[in-house]
């Protein structure tokens, strides 16, 4: 069986900043909190302005939109960095167990005391491989521009999940699929808008397991 793959328009950008405004005390803070660490970690680019910034948390907060998200009992942040998009997205749903994973140990650091600072009590960063997370058939591993599909895969693609929503390239996804045997369901949302340069070639890639008939 192969994988299905559905490419798609993305049309619910209004969610995302209406999640933006309705959040904005805490999300303003957060920007604060990760402007100030990227000075001293280099969590994003060093010279990135505070515009861009709060760009990055609008994307992140796509990923609301899809039914994988609102589904998840838990999600794990897979190569988290200074805490997108999982932070953006605890912030938006106290319901829900969000778990941020990254390799790199001092991006970790600074994640763990953004979370303290910022009181995401249902909230936890977690150094060390994503092969090493405990996954859950409720759990939706969600990820910006951290991982090619296939790589992905070798590292959780046996573990029980709900889904997976990757914020990535569009074109990037049908060759990112090569070596994977197992069945997928894919997808993919064009976020390229023709206002906003920020989201050329970007999109809401969607997967879940093919299921047999």
């Amino acid at each position: 069986m192969k994988h299905e793959i559905k490419f798609q328009k993305f049309t619910d950008f209004a969610l995302a900043e209406k999640l933006l405004q309705k959040h904005s005390e805490k999300i303003r803070e957060y920007v604060d909190h990760l402007l100030w660490w990227n000075e001293r970690v280099n969590l994003v680019s060093r010279d990135v302005s505070r515009e861009t910034i709060v760009e990055h948390v609008r994307h992140s907060l796509v990923i609301a939109s899809s039914d994988i998200f609102r589904r998840a009992d838990k999600i794990i942040d897979a190569g988290s960095g200074g805490g997108l998009p999982g932070i953006p997205l605890c912030i938006l749903d106290e319901d829900k167990k969000v778990v941020l994973n990254d390799i790199v140990s001092k991006k970790i650091m600074a994640c763990k005391q953004m979370i303290l600072k910022l009181q995401l009590n249902h909230c936890k960063a977690v150094n060390g491989s994503i092969a090493d997370i405990e996954l859950t058939e409720g759990a939706c591993v969600v990820s910006k521009h951290a991982f090619k599909i296939n790589d992905l895969f070798e590292l959780i693609g046996e573990k029980p999940w709900l889904g997976i929503i990757l914020l990535k390239g569009g074109d990037e996804v049908e060759k990112e699929l090569e070596g994977i045997v197992q069945p997928l369901k894919i997808n993919v949302f064009s976020l390229e808008q023709k206002n906003n340069p920020f989201y050329d070639g970007k999109a809401l890639v969607e997967i879940t397991r093919l299921k047999h008939e």
